[in-house]
């Protein structure tokens, strides 16, 4: 890919109130004359967890999947599409922070990656300001029923058999699956708490590719062809993605202008659209056949508190606090440990690590319809973003183009059963968008990917911490194990009989990929170490990286 052209320098300056104010009346340059606001770092998570970092350095700049750069005021993005994080560039080079940035990112991907994020989906943020103490922006959902739990009788809850070729898996759809979205109140609330710019200004690339439409990716082309059988259950679902009722191709283009209406009310209210709530209860309420009421709708706010804080090594770092990141650092450690003697051996240590983790949780292995969003920007300030809305309902809200989560039917959220937990419960969740820090500089990533989630973030993760340059951390084969199961890439093993004669005798079943798979999610992350910029989009989930070199 091309170097994007550069922009005009940025910096913090003042409240988010002031922020907003004179943006409206200065030009992005004018950001420069600005100052970086301070949390009290008791605020977050108490003393010592105040980061303060800064690039420095010359600039230059790479091109493909992986980025490089070295320059004074350098902002780096990695996504899950081209137009995703082309969405943060265009920000970035208009004066906004990296939680603008990811904010635009994620609206983009709305319309990018649509069964893989939505506005009626959730997700979470981690954030580091430049010299302030990171946070965590949890904007996930919560079980529904606050309001009285409808007659199992009526839901509309359903199974439906995915064909994968080599296996078949059982998603659980129907307006039931529904928790309330958590996804714009989260976006909102990172934009008030952490952003510079207006929400009205941060809209306007997700606004005008939705207007137009992306092409549908390689990747996305896939995700659709997997996913159609739910994607059918509504005519207007399917009508939002396709013209002849089949899979959307690679190329095809389906615009959104009611998602771009909808967008734009958003920026200027910095809140979802009031016709929401209607929708929602008239769509997916118990007399639909849904499980949400009003309660359940009031209750569902993001909440922004302290992340989960882990030392590997020199670095310091900042994770989901729920369940998710717990697990990253069940796994983290336990990989840290002594090196391995050969790759055999390196593999089943990964892999028992992996199933140390699945031990401290529990759960089946889904699809993983979820995104994960990076971004570095000049001053320093770090967000990592991961956004999802399960495998879909397979119901739109009408008119509006979005379409909303099943999270009451992911197997992986409810170990102990389908409509078991007490409603208003947090809902557990996989997602650990993390961001890690020392002296060498600041890494941020993510991935989607379910279960597999803790996985592969602790690996990526710990091989940047062992020192490996972004690329050959996210490229390096992964592993991924359960209880009596393993499943590991294949490609460029050096030993491959040796690996799996190691792990065929200590786990009963052993899953090969030959290659890179999707089903390892997609770990898009930056890195900026010793000076040097580092963008890495990963290649099973259609990763792509953006570069925005300030003047």
């Amino acid at each position: 890919m091309a170097v994007l052209p550069t922009s005009r320098a940025s910096a913090a300056g003042g409240s988010a109130e002031r922020r907003r104010a004179s943006t409206r009346s200065r030009s992005a340059s004018s950001w420069a004359r600005g100052t970086s606001r301070r949390w009290k770092s008791s605020a977050m998570g108490g003393a010592g967890c105040a980061w303060w970092w800064r690039p420095q350095g010359a600039h230059r700049a790479g091109s493909g999947r992986r980025r490089y750069a070295r320059a004074r005021m350098t902002s780096v993005v990695a996504a899950g599409n081209p137009h995703t994080a082309e969405a943060a560039a265009a920000i970035l080079r208009a004066g906004g922070n990296a939680v603008d940035a990811i904010i635009a990112s994620g609206l983009a991907a709305f319309v990018a990656e649509p069964l893989l994020a939505s506005a009626g989906g959730a997700g979470m943020m981690t954030v580091a300001p430049p010299e302030d103490a990171p946070a965590v922006v949890d904007f996930f959902s919560a079980m529904p029923g606050l309001g009285g739990t409808p007659d199992p009788a009526t839901r509309d809850f359903r199974a439906v058999e995915i064909d994968f070729g080599a296996a078949t898996q059982v998603f659980h759809v129907g307006r039931a699956s529904a928790a309330a979205p958590v996804a714009l109140a989260g976006l909102a609330e990172a934009s008030r708490q952490f952003g510079r710019l207006p929400l009205a200004e941060v809209v306007g690339p997700a606004v005008a590719l939705a207007r137009e439409g992306a092409p549908v990716s390689e990747e996305s082309a896939e995700v659709f062809r997997l996913l159609w059988p739910i994607n059918v259950l509504d005519a207007e679902t399917a009508a939002t993605y396709s013209s002849d009722g089949a899979p959307p191709a690679p190329g095809t283009r389906h615009p959104m202008p009611a998602l771009a209406d909808l967008l734009e009310v958003f920026g200027a209210r910095a809140a979802a659209p009031p016709k929401l709530r209607g929708l929602l209860l008239d769509a997916f309420g118990v007399a639909a056949g849904g499980s949400l009421t009003e309660e359940d709708l009031d209750a569902a706010v993001p909440r922004v508190t302290p992340p989960r804080m882990l030392e590997l090594g020199r670095w310091r770092v900042a994770t989901s606090p729920r369940i998710g990141g717990r697990l990253v650092g069940v796994i983290a450690k336990r990989l840290a440990g002594e090196a391995a003697v050969d790759e055999a051996d390196e593999v089943l240590r990964v892999a028992e690590g992996c199933r140390a983790g699945h031990r401290a949780k529990g759960g089946a292995p889904g699809l993983g319809s979820t995104t994960h969003i990076s971004v570095i920007d000049a001053e320093g300030g770090a967000a990592s973003m991961t956004l999802t809305n399960g495998e879909g309902a397979g119901y739109c809200l009408p008119g509006t183009g979005i379409q909303l989560n099943n999270f009451c039917g992911e197997e992986d959220l409810h170990p102990g059963g389908f409509f078991t937990l007490a409603p208003g419960a947090p809902l557990p969740s996989m997602i650990a968008p993390t961001l890690a820090r020392s002296d060498e500089g600041v890494l941020a990533l993510g991935s989607g990917g379910a279960n597999r989630i803790r996985s592969v973030v602790a690996q990526v993760l710990q091989r940047v911490v062992a020192g490996d340059d972004l690329e050959s951390a996210v490229l390096a084969p992964r592993v991924h194990a359960e209880e009596d199961a393993v499943w590991l890439e294949m490609a460029e093993r050096r030993d491959p009989a040796a690996v799996l004669h190691r792990l065929h005798a200590a786990f009963e079943n052993v899953y090969e990929f030959p290659t890179r798979a999707f089903f390892f999610g997609g770990v898009h992350a930056v890195l900026a170490r010793h000076g040097r910029f580092e963008a890495f989009g990963d290649p099973r989930r259609g990763g792509a990286t953006r570069i925005v070199r300030h003047h």
